[in-house]
């Protein structure tokens, strides 16, 4: 069984795709968490809900039309 020859530089390439993979893997992984708990987070309803209360009150001499 021959593979073949990987000098230094073929070796140095495929170690930073594998190390390049799983820190895309990682940044995936934690994406798609975030993007699951924010569902079910009320920081975001609660943030909503301060701003449209605290519109109103804006002085309309400095509100731009």
């Amino acid at each position: 069984m021959t593979i073949g020859y990987l000098d230094p530089g073929s070796g140095s390439l495929i170690a930073s795709a594998v190390v390049g993979g799983f820190a895309a893997a990682g940044v995936a992984v934690r994406q798609a968490r975030h993007r699951f708990a924010s569902k079910f987070s009320r920081k975001q309803a609660d943030a909503d809900a301060t701003a449209e209360t605290t519109e109103p009150d804006a002085d309309p001499a400095t509100t731009e039309a």
